[in-house]
């Protein structure tokens, strides 16, 4: 069986999530084959030298669960894109692109974090452009620690204002880069998150679509299987 999370966005600030997750690693992720975290496991990322509390111990617990022989990866989202090889060899975890597609129990599969088909949001595509340009990468990289953080504290707030004067289906994934992508790569299943609406919806060509949960009051997996198809809620 496979699992599938997104958007926890552990905070230094928040404890419950952190803690739901690393329950999660101890204990229910014993019977995944593989766990899949599809973007923004962190509310944000400022680099691999981040040595505060929080990343030390998500480091610790994920090295623990794949030093078990546990297979797990990581997807890039908008809020920790700047997670690097350096946390990847701390952690145990793989690092794969978006839109990485795999076969599993005979249907082929692709994985996202999910803001790639939010096509009607062009203020975000615009930003997100820029700060993943190599240029704005190494400006960012080469500040102190400190000024990082900041930095992201305000691009946070920023963002959060941003998101509160838009319609909501600027900020939703377009139906018809759905539609696309799903034909143009033949695919059976697309798993992803990023708009915190999650569902499973079926498309009109028979394919599937499961759009993963945020972790807030509730935590979201999805679990998968040639005989289980379950995107579970739980308390946190």
């Amino acid at each position: 069986m496979l699992g599938f999370i997104s958007d926890l966005h552990l905070d230094p600030n928040e404890n419950k999530r952190t803690e739901a997750f690393l329950s999660l690693l101890s204990n229910d992720c014993i019977k995944y084959e593989a766990l899949f975290i599809l973007g923004d496991l962190f509310e944000y990322w400022v680099g691999d030298d981040d040595n505060s509390p929080l990343a030390i111990q998500v480091k610790e617990s994920l090295k623990k669960y794949s030093s078990q022989g546990n297979k797990i990866y990581f997807i890039h989202g908008n809020r920790d894109f700047l997670i690097g090889s350096k946390f990847e060899k701390d952690s145990g975890v793989q690092i794969l692109k978006d839109q990485h597609t795999i076969t599993h129990s005979g249907r082929k599969i692709m994985l996202s974090h999910g803001d790639v088909f939010c096509t009607d949001d062009h203020e975000y595509q615009n930003l997100k452009s820029r700060i993943r340009s190599k240029k704005w990468v190494d400006d960012f990289l080469s500040q102190p620690l400190n000024k990082r953080i900041a930095i992201a504290e305000d691009m946070r707030s920023k963002s959060k204002d941003a998101s509160s004067n838009k319609p909501e289906n600027i900020m939703d994934t377009n139906n018809d880069s759905i539609d696309h992508c799903i034909e143009h790569n033949n695919l059976d299943l697309l798993i992803h998150g990023h708009t915190h609406r999650p569902e499973i919806k079926k498309l009109s060509n028979g394919s599937m679509k499961v759009v993963l949960g945020s972790w807030e009051d509730e935590g979201w997996v999805f679990e998968y299987d040639h005989d289980h198809f379950d995107l579970k809620s739980f308390s946190i």
